[in-house]
């Protein structure tokens, strides 16, 4: 028994030998079949990484997670024919869903912890670009906006031009673009860490919604009591020609020097159909300034509108005329303000829509 097993295994050993050659072609075709294969499964590799299943090799840790994106609108309803801000709301909600423990090496307990630690930035969305694509009625004045950290549980505010067709009706779906990178793994060696960051992309539906007449606000008039080197004041009295409603309203005075504002804002709230109101500002004249008309202008603005408009603007020296703007500067704005809205009720009554053909309201 014996004897046959020794020449069982110089029968083997034998072979072997015989086979050396061969073996080592062989060996050669495997090699050159791996490296095939992993060529082959390379995009294979890459999809794994944007499902942020690439990690490095001798990991302590590996957290289960990643950014959750998600966008809600702060003001959705907008009036057809004019443009605005759209705001909104960008929200990472991101959590943390395991941690799951490697191997940790006698030596290394302090690179795993470090890692550990390190792990749970996977939830961080990094060099955010976010696009707002148009469509429909809507048409997007705005550019790329960009973000650089959105952590879990932060926000970031977003901030949109946007323009209303006038014949724009009902609800708008609208498109968010937002691409971003996050950490997909991390490891430690000698407490120097070494990220890997993965590129990710996603689209986002928002609905906007074209509600009620167009409404427009205008400029009716102006007044002003201003000298060099003095300070004054200027009075726009702004007037709703549109159907519906200006909801709170607000007028900014853009000026520039010699015309230096000292309240640039002012708040108009709520104006009717053919109702007007008055917006006034204190502002501060250059010693240096000629007694000559200026252009200054002024940003109008409403729920779901914005307009920039311009207007004359006297500054003149003291001695003209302050006696007599002293005198009738209240009885002259009251007046004003009467007269603008018995004009715009007056268009109004002569508009077919306050003759009964009125739309049914919805």
């Amino acid at each position: 028994m014996r004897e046959q097993f020794r020449a069982s295994r110089r029968t083997c050993t034998t072979n072997l030998y015989a086979g050396g050659a061969k073996g080592r072609i062989g060996m050669q075709n495997h090699q050159i079949r791996s490296i095939l294969l992993i060529l082959l499964l390379a995009p294979g590799v890459a999809s794994l990484a944007e499902a942020g299943e690439v990690q490095f090799a001798g990991d302590h840790y590996k957290v289960q997670g990643g950014p959750k994106i998600d966008v809600s609108v702060i003001n959705p309803v907008f009036s057809p024919g004019g443009s605005g801000t759209l705001r909104l709301v960008l929200a990472n909600d991101g959590m943390v869903e395991g941690l799951v423990p490697g191997a940790v090496p006698p030596g290394s307990e302090g690179d795993a912890a470090q890692e550990m630690l390190a792990e749970f930035r996977c939830l961080e969305a990094s060099n955010l670009r976010v696009n707002l694509h148009p469509a429909g009625p809507v048409r997007v004045l705005s550019g790329q906006a960009q973000i650089d950290l959105l952590g879990p549980g932060n926000t970031s505010l977003l901030e949109f031009e946007i323009d209303v067709e006038e014949d724009a009706e009902g609800p708008v779906l609208l498109s968010l673009q937002v691409e971003y990178e996050h950490q997909t793994d991390v490891t430690f060696s000698g407490g120097a860490a070494s990220p890997l960051y993965l590129p990710s992309s996603l689209q986002l539906d928002l609905i906007l919604s074209a509600e009620g007449d167009p409404t427009t606000l205008k400029l009716l008039s102006t007044r002003s009591d201003l000298s060099p080197g003095e300070e004054g004041s200027i009075s726009l009295i702004v007037g709703n020609a549109g159907r519906a409603e200006a909801r709170n309203c607000t007028v900014r005075l853009l000026a520039a020097p010699p015309v230096i504002p000292i309240s640039d804002r002012s708040f108009l709230g709520d104006i009717p159909p053919g109702g007007a109101a008055v917006a006034r500002f204190d502002v501060r004249v250059e010693g240096s300034a000629q007694a000559q008309e200026y252009r200054i202008g002024c940003e109008i603005g409403h729920e779901g509108g914005l307009s920039t408009l311009s207007f004359p603007l006297l500054v003149a020296h003291p001695e003209e005329g302050r006696l007599f703007g002293a005198q009738l500067a209240g009885p002259l704005l009251i007046a004003a303000v009467l007269a603008a809205i018995w004009i715009m009720r007056k268009r109004a009554n002569r508009s077919p829509w306050s003759r009964g053909n009125l739309r049914p309201r919805r």
